[in-house]
């Protein structure tokens, strides 16, 4: 090996390739386990940098959701400028979610961003899918009065004042 060669030898070692199983961020997804049939909830959804690394603030962080039929959707692309708040370091989102329809439905979520090293920045596109139960609201036995409840009540009210 040339003396010359020495260098690169050296800058290739300290490049060492990222780890499998450490990719450099986390795509956090807090979505509630249960909904009421009609009813809404919100998804949170953060990009969250390992140590060492920041979601670039120059480029652009891009949220794309797509939902069984069960799930609406108000919004289907979320920018950062869509963040709680844009200017953070692990940009974290509301997702409006609404039940339209009973059973457990899949929300498919796709993060698209630039993570940045101290030098570097690359781009990244994390995926995750949860899911979400629509369940029918119980139904109120109060609401209504048992046909028989009342039945004294509803002979009385027919009679006129005066007779027995």
């Amino acid at each position: 090996m040339t003396r010359a060669a020495w260098p690169l030898l050296v800058a290739m070692a300290a490049c060492a390739p990222a780890r499998a199983d450490d990719p450099g961020f986390e795509l956090r997804v807090v979505a509630p386990a249960t909904i009421e049939l009609g009813g809404a909830a919100a998804v949170s959804v953060a990009l969250v940098p390992g140590p060492g690394r920041v979601v670039s603030t120059d480029g652009p962080v891009r949220i794309a959701l797509d939902a069984d039929a069960g799930l609406g959707l108000p919004r289907r692309r979320y920018l950062r400028a869509d963040a709680a708040d844009p200017a953070a370091d692990a940009p974290r989102f509301d997702v409006k979610v609404r039940a339209q329809a009973a059973g457990a439905h899949a929300l498919a979520i796709e993060a698209r961003f630039w993570l940045c090293a101290r030098q570097t920045c690359r781009p990244i596109v994390a995926t995750r899918a949860v899911t979400i139960t629509v369940a029918t609201p119980p139904i109120d036995a109060g609401v209504d009065a048992p046909i028989d409840a009342g039945r004294d009540a509803a002979v009385d009210a027919g009679r006129r004042r005066g007779r027995p």
